[in-house]
């Protein structure tokens, strides 16, 4: 029984061996499949081949360092046209507020010089009205009335026609001269007999005014003139103001009333 166990062992031993071997041999075929597959794909090295590989990195990191430099300038430059653009707005902008701003300055100055005219004109205005003022309120003093633009002074004392003429010339004025039918009223309203501008000592019957115009429409008494060579001299001494006038003696003594103009 003892042989026969041990035998058996034998048998098993070997058998196990088998396949222990049998095991090494097919991981060592693979082993070697396996490099020569590695073989096969990758193929055999070559000497120069690291340069290659050292040239190709430097060209992709020359071409990456370009690249980023052209995306760098191209983004400078958009930069710069965007800061130049917007520099351009805001410069446009300010023009056009500066512009408006001037505009107006110019429009309020327009009017403040047409403010200034008018104030000017105003001013001139008034000046001129005191300076008439003040010159009326002179002429009131030496007892001239104001009526029409013209200044009238009734005497106080009695001359001949031509000394009171004369009397009027040294005032800068004359004997009046009657042009309307108003002046013709207010002077009748004095109610005294009073020497006017009127005489026809030139040519008998030829009525003039001192200033030498022929008398157009005229206020005689009724019947007047009469006085033939006598009486060269006119008067107003009706109190009828629309048949007032009459001829007189100029030699005779009677009041006058002096005229002038109201210089501007």
């Amino acid at each position: 029984m003892d042989e026969v166990y041990v035998n058996t062992e034998e048998v098993l031993g070997c058998r196990r061996k088998s396949k222990r071997e049998h095991k090494t041999v097919d991981i060592y075929m693979i082993n070697e499949g396996i490099q020569t597959v590695q073989r096969e794909t990758t193929g055999p090295a070559h000497p120069g081949s690291e340069d290659v590989k050292k040239r190709t990195c430097r060209a992709a990191v020359i071409l990456l360092g370009l690249l980023c430099l052209l995306l760098l300038i191209g983004l400078i430059t958009l930069v710069f046209l965007f800061t130049q653009g917007k520099s351009q707005w805001e410069m446009d902008t300010v023009m056009n507020n500066v512009t408006s701003k001037r505009n107006q300055l110019q429009t309020s100055f327009n009017n403040l010089v047409k403010e200034r005219d008018q104030l000017q004109k105003r001013l001139e205005d008034l000046t001129t009205n005191r300076d008439d003022l003040q010159r009326k309120l002179q002429y009131c003093k030496e007892n001239w009335v104001y009526f029409s633009d013209s200044l009238y002074q009734v005497s106080s004392e009695q001359k001949s026609w031509e000394e009171s003429r004369q009397d009027c010339l040294q005032k800068g004025s004359d004997l009046v001269i009657i042009n309307s039918r108003e002046e013709q009223n207010f002077v009748n309203q004095f109610k005294r007999l009073l020497w006017i501008g009127l005489t026809d000592s030139e040519t008998e019957g030829t009525w003039k005014w001192v200033d030498g115009t022929q008398v157009n429409t005229s206020y005689w008494n009724s019947g007047e003139p009469n006085g033939g060579r006598g009486e060269n001299c006119g008067q107003i001494k009706a109190y009828d103001s629309q048949n007032s006038w009459n001829d007189e003696t100029c030699s005779n003594q009677h009041f006058w009333i002096c005229k002038k103009r109201v210089s501007p």
